[in-house]
């Protein structure tokens, strides 16, 4: 559980760089998380199960801090902004609240990716770590 708070004050911290940057630092916490799980358990539980509960624990606070990052990082930005750079983007014209719902659409995705990487990076660095 301790994982999981430090997790979402990493992921908080880093998506204010951007949710690419989130996605790419989920699998290194993953990958402490899993590991210093499975050593922690050695004798309880197989490697790479102990990895995969403690992702699944971690993945939810990490994502909810990574997607709170990259919110404040968008409305420091503005959705005006938001919206100008996708209208030069996609070359069409593109509204201030059409681009907020396409940045919360993608905030979304990044969480789903987040977490996918966090759990499955936790599960093979379980599995790594026990292995013989």
């Amino acid at each position: 559980m301790v994982w999981g708070g430090i997790g979402a004050v990493v992921g908080f911290l880093t998506s204010l760089l951007g949710s690419l940057v989130g996605i790419l630092v989920a699998g290194f916490v993953g990958a402490s998380c899993g590991r210093r799980a499975a050593e922690a358990e050695i004798g309880k539980r197989v490697g790479a199960l102990s990895g995969l509960v403690s992702g699944a624990v971690a993945a939810p606070a990490f994502v909810i801090g990574a997607s709170a990052g990259a919110l404040v990082a968008a409305r420091g930005i503005g959705s005006p902004r938001i919206a100008a750079a996708l209208s030069e983007v996609l070359g069409t014209q593109v509204t201030s609240d059409e681009a907020w719902q396409i940045f919360l659409l993608s905030i979304a995705v990044a969480a789903l990716f987040q977490a996918v990487i966090l759990i499955l990076a936790s599960t093979a660095a379980g599995a790594w770590a026990t292995r013989k």
